[in-house]
């Protein structure tokens, strides 16, 4: 479900900036800091995206029941100059775009698996600021906020949604010769079997 709502949220974002505004729009693995910035290779302006956690309920009054799930998200905005007012200048009006667009982000989901609400709070923006990030040129914010997500099929369906099973049948180191084979060629075969609802 989450997963879903990161993609969702990857693309949209990426929507709302030109290449020139953003360079980099991507999911991250988690909360990017200063400790992060020496093991990650990217571009400037830069925007990483993550889910911090879920809680099985809804947050805001757009949705209930039961297959609701509220999911926390943030956006880490990273923008280089070498200028340090230019720079925080920089990165707060891309967290505050940011902000303003995902706080009217309406999502087209109503028919998918799984249905994104929009936003019901506006998102939160905070400055990362440390000397960590001073020293490398950088300034690094924080855009939070909480979506509702609501599972529109039935579990196990959903479970067929979100898993894939591959059945592979191969011999290993076993390369057909150059000349024209007595017995037909080797082939490959894949058998994908997809559910069929009754």
């Amino acid at each position: 479900m989450s997963t879903f709502l990161l993609d969702q949220t990857v693309d949209f974002v990426r929507s709302k900036f030109t290449r020139q505004q953003v360079l980099q729009v991507e999911p991250y693995g988690g909360e990017f800091s200063a400790s992060e910035i020496p093991f990650k290779s990217y571009s400037c302006p830069a925007i990483f995206v993550t889910v911090l956690g879920w809680s099985p309920k809804a947050s805001g009054q757009r949705v209930a029941g039961r297959g609701v799930r509220s999911v926390s998200m943030a956006a880490f905005v990273v923008f280089k100059h070498v200028d340090r007012k230019k720079r925080l200048a920089g990165a707060m009006a891309l967290a505050e775009q940011l902000s303003i667009a995902l706080s009217s982000w309406n999502p087209a989901t109503v028919d998918a698996p799984i249905q994104v609400m929009p936003v019901d709070a506006d998102p939160v923006a905070e400055n990362l600021y440390g000397r960590a990030v001073d020293k490398v040129g950088q300034a690094l914010w924080m855009v939070r906020w909480t979506q509702d997500l609501k599972v529109n099929v039935p579990p196990g369906q959903l479970f067929d949604l979100l898993a894939v099973h591959i059945d592979e049948n191969y011999h290993p180191g076993q390369v057909p010769g150059t000349t024209n084979p007595v017995n037909p060629p080797l082939t490959v075969t894949d058998a994908i079997t997809f559910p069929q609802e009754p």
